[in-house]
Order: C-alpha cells, then sequence, then structure tokens
C-alpha cells in the first residue's frame, strides 16, 4: 500500500472533498450506501494524490540535500588545500 506521512491530512482532505455531498445526503436525496461509497472514492483519490505529492516533494528535498552536502565537501576540500598550502609556505620561508 502507498503510505503517506500525513495520513489526517490526506483525511481531512477527503472530506473537504465530500462536504458538497452533505446537504443531499440529510435531504435523503443520496442514500448512506452511496454517501459512504462516494467517501471512500474520495479518501482513496486524496491518498492517491497525497502520496504522488510526497514523492515528488522528497526527490527534490533529495536534491537539495545532496547538493548542500557537495558544498560543504568542497568547502571543506578548499580549506584543506589552503591550510596546506599556508604549511608549505610557512615550512619553505622557514
Amino acid at each position: 500500500m502507498i503510505g503517506v506521512r500525513r495520513p489526517e491530512l490526506v483525511v481531512a482532505a477527503a472530506i473537504a472533498v465530500s462536504l458538497p455531498m452533505l446537504p443531499a445526503f440529510a435531504s435523503g436525496a443520496i442514500s448512506p450506501a452511496s454517501a459512504l461509497v462516494r467517501f471512500a472514492i474520495a479518501l482513496a483519490l486524496c491518498w492517491a494524490v497525497g502520496a504522488v505529492i510526497e514523492r515528488v516533494y522528497d526527490a527534490y528535498a533529495r536534491q537539495a540535500r545532496d547538493a548542500a552536502v557537495r558544498r560543504q565537501l568542497e568547502d571543506a576540500r578548499r580549506q584543506l588545500d589552503d591550510a596546506r598550502r599556508q604549511q608549505e609556505g610557512g615550512r619553505a620561508a622557514g
């Protein structure tokens, strides 16, 4: 099953999508079984959309983390090279 980290938001979205059905359900124009099926469909669709959004977000977040790690490694290498050059320069002058 496709998981999401925030299932409460998925349920809230399904409820929000199902709210326009409430007056028809209250007046008896929609049977409880039909309302339940509609809510289940809304829940399944919201779950799938939430999972897709989460996967896209995770992909971009992973790329951003990787880029940040690469920058930190490049900075550390640059600082190490600078420190080595300073040490070698100090030895040559001394």
